[in-house]
C-alpha cells in the first residue's frame, strides 16, 4: 500500500482485494451516471481465464476514488505469446475532483503506478508495488475523447498509429453467395477445436493481435444480458473452418465483432454470404492494419465517419531496447478487443 499525503486527508493507493468490488461499482455508478451489474462485474474482471488487474484509490473511509484497471489477454507477438493488457474502465470519482486533476492528482498518480507495477518497462521516477504477479508488454485501450486528451496530455498515452476504420454495408437484393453458410448462436456452437486450429494455422501470418482461440471467445462472448451469433463456412468433405465470424443486432442492422478466415478469399466468400442472408445489412469497426480489411472492401462495405468517438491507444514496453514504442503500431483488433459491444 502506498499513502499520499493530502490537505484534505489521505489517500491510499493499493491492488485490489476480493470483496472491493462493492465500493467499485458505487463509484463506478458516480462517475459513468450508469450501473454495472455484479454479474457484470465478474464476467469482465474475475471470470476472464486470463485475469485482470486493478489499482484503487481509496478514501479514508473507503470510497473508491480513482480506479485504473484492465484485463490480461494472451497476445500472439512474432511467433511467441506475450500477456497484453487491455485497459478498461478508468475513472475518477466526481466528489473528489478537486482532487484528482493536474499531473499530481490522484487519478494520474494511480494510472502512473498501474503502468509502473503491471508493465515490464516504465522509465517513471515511482517504485511498483510489490504483487508477484507477471508483467505485461503491451498496453492498449479505447478511450473517449475526452479522457484520451487526458491521458495524452498527462500520462503519455499514444495514439495507434493506423487508427479505426468504422465501415457499413447494405444488403444488395441478388447476391446468393449463401452456399456452405452455417449459422448458430454461439452458446450452441461445437467446432471450438476448429476455431484453434484455425488460428494455429493462420498464425505465422497474422503476427500480432489476441490470440483468436476458444478460450477467449467464449469467455469474450459470454456477456451478461447479450446474445450473439456465430456464421461459418467450413470444407464439405471435413469439418474444417474455413472462415467465422461473430456478430449480434445492431441498430444499423448486424453488428460484425469479430472474425478470422483461412485467406482474405475465404473472409470475402463468408462476407457476401453473411449480407446475402441476412438482409439487414451490416456494421463494424476494425484496426486501419487489419489484415482483412480488404475482404470488406470488396464485399461492398464502404467506409463513414466512426460514431463512438472512440479513440484506440496501444504502447508496447519492452527491456529490449530494439524494440521501440512504436512496434505497437502493428497490433491489430476488433470489437471483440474493446468492452463495447
Amino acid at each position: 500500500m502506498r499513502v499520499i499525503e493530502t490537505q484534505q486527508g489521505l489517500f491510499f493507493l493499493r491492488p485490489y482485494q476480493p470483496g472491493d468490488e462493492w465500493a467499485i461499482l458505487s463509484s463506478w455508478k458516480e462517475a459513468f451516471g450508469k450501473e454495472m451489474s455484479l454479474e457484470e462485474w465478474r464476467w469482465k474482471y474475475p471470470e476472464n481465464p486470463e485475469g485482470f488487474r486493478c489499482l484503487l484509490c481509496l478514501a479514508e473511509d473507503g470510497t473508491v476514488v480513482a480506479h485504473y484497471a484492465a484485463q490480461v489477454m494472451r497476445v500472439a507477438f512474432r511467433g511467441g505469446t506475450i500477456l497484453g493488457l487491455h485497459l478498461t474502465d478508468s475513472f475518477s470519482h466526481p466528489r473528489f475532483r478537486w482532487a484528482v486533476g493536474g499531473k499530481r492528482g490522484l487519478f494520474v498518480q494511480t494510472g502512473w503506478v498501474f503502468l509502473r507495477t503491471f508493465l515490464e518497462k516504465i522509465e517513471l521516477p515511482v517504485e511498483p508495488l510489490p504483487t508477484g504477479l507477471p508483467v505485461a508488454r503491451l498496453a492498449y485501450g479505447f478511450p473517449g475523447e475526452r479522457h484520451f486528451r487526458l491521458g495524452w496530455r498527462l500520462m503519455k498515452y499514444r495514439l495507434h498509429g493506423p487508427g479505426v476504420l468504422y465501415l457499413r454495408a447494405r444488403h444488395r437484393p441478388g447476391w446468393r453467395y449463401g452456399l456452405g453458410l452455417q449459422q448458430s448462436r454461439l452458446q450452441d456452437f461445437e467446432l471450438w477445436e476448429e476455431i484453434d486450429r484455425l488460428f494455429e494455422d493462420q498464425r505465422p501470418r497474422r503476427p500480432f493481435c489476441v490470440e483468436r482461440r476458444a478460450r477467449f471467445l467464449r469467455w469474450r462472448f459470454r456477456r451478461p444480458g447479450k446474445e450473439y451469433l456465430i456464421f461459418y463456412t467450413k470444407a464439405f468433405w471435413r469439418k474444417r473452418l474455413k472462415a467465422w465470424m461473430i456478430g449480434t443486432p445492431g441498430q444499423e442492422g448486424l453488428r460484425l465483432l469479430d472474425f478470422w478466415a483461412r485467406d482474405e478469399a475465404e473472409m470475402k466468400k463468408l462476407l457476401q454470404a453473411v449480407l446475402a442472408e441476412t438482409g439487414d445489412g451490416a456494421e463494424v469497426w476494425l484496426a486501419g492494419n487489419h489484415p482483412w480489411r480488404k475482404a470488406f472492401f470488396e464485399a461492398g462495405f464502404q467506409p463513414e465517419n466512426e460514431p463512438l468517438g472512440i479513440v484506440p491507444c496501444s504502447r508496447c514496453y519492452f527491456a529490449d531496447p530494439r524494440v521501440p514504442p512504436e512496434t505497437a503500431d502493428g497490433f491489430f483488433f476488433t470489437m471483440a478487443d474493446a468492452d463495447l459491444f
